[in-house]
């Protein structure tokens, strides 16, 4: 393994992290380093400033389970998962439905944060609408990727051939759903890291242990703050959220049985029969734990 001199940053240990499908206390466990190292190096935003031996062990740890940084042309470092078989294997069972690694150059990856525009309808009905027309984009133009919504807030990725993300992106521009669009990413993708469609919306007490530490979370969403990388690597987390409890069984949001857990309480209100604008909405989370 090539050791890059150039810091890491924080978003960067957290979406490599986030690929591997492992949790703060195995990344220590297999750095031989303390949780409480990973999590304040995980917390920092921009280059971590650790030293040469815990840069080390981290690029070694993640070269084990099959994470890759490569070099970036504006100084910057890439993270991206190993096609070698032999590096993946450490894996957790989990790690299997992410999308091979493709040759194809014809990926191409957007990121974009928006705004719920609650004149457009309430939350949950908007959010039934995009996973109708994701599913649709889908199979007709080959666009998948997924949409996570907290807060009155939006932030997805959309991936497939260059001309179609964009023509999808120009659809949703368009779309009165969205208010305040803002592009976080718009480059070619080394693979399609969703290669389905799926929609995630609101928190709960359960994904403290995956999202408890992540900044754009705290006292709301604030998907403007985040990274290229840190901003994949959460999507990445909440695409697999989706498949467990109790996410896993939701499947219509007319009314939300999520309701009445729901962090997201302005949303959880007007699914359950109140109209809450944006103007209205309050963060509904204050704190994380770890």
């Amino acid at each position: 393994m090539q050791f890059i001199s150039s810091a890491l940053t924080g978003e960067q240990i957290r979406a490599a992290r986030a690929l591997a499908r492992i949790d703060q206390s195995e990344l220590a466990r297999r750095c031989s380093l303390s949780l409480e190292t990973i999590k304040r190096l995980e917390r920092i935003r921009g280059p971590v400033g650790a030293n040469s031996r815990t840069l080390r062990a981290l690029f070694e740890a993640f070269s084990a389970m099959g994470i890759a940084f490569d070099s970036c042309e504006d100084g910057g470092v890439g993270v991206c998962l190993s096609g070698d078989p032999a590096q993946t294997a450490g894996r957790t069972s989990r790690s299997s439905r992410a999308a091979p690694l493709s040759t194809d150059t014809g990926f191409h990856r957007l990121i974009y944060h928006s705004t719920a525009n609650s004149a457009a309808g309430r939350l949950h009905e908007l959010l039934d609408q995009a996973q109708e027309s994701g599913a649709r984009r889908k199979s007709t133009l080959d666009v998948t990727g997924i949409l996570f919504a907290y807060d009155g807030r939006f932030l997805s990725v959309l991936e497939g051939p260059r001309d179609k993300v964009r023509q999808v992106y120009g659809e949703i521009s368009c779309d009165r759903s969205h208010a305040a669009l803002s592009i976080i990413c718009d480059q070619t993708a080394p693979a399609r890291r969703f290669p389905d469609w799926s929609v995630c919306c609101g928190l709960f007490q359960s994904d403290a242990e995956m999202v408890g530490d992540e900044p754009a979370l705290r006292e709301g969403f604030h998907p403007e703050s985040l990274s290229p990388a840190s901003a994949l690597g959460l999507l990445t987390v909440m695409r697999d959220l989706t498949e467990t409890s109790p996410r896993k069984d939701l499947h219509s949001r007319r009314p939300c049985p999520l309701a009445g857990i729901c962090l997201d309480r302005p949303c959880a209100v007007g699914a359950a029969g109140g109209a809450v604008g944006n103007d209205q909405m309050e963060p509904a989370m204050t704190s994380r734990s770890a």
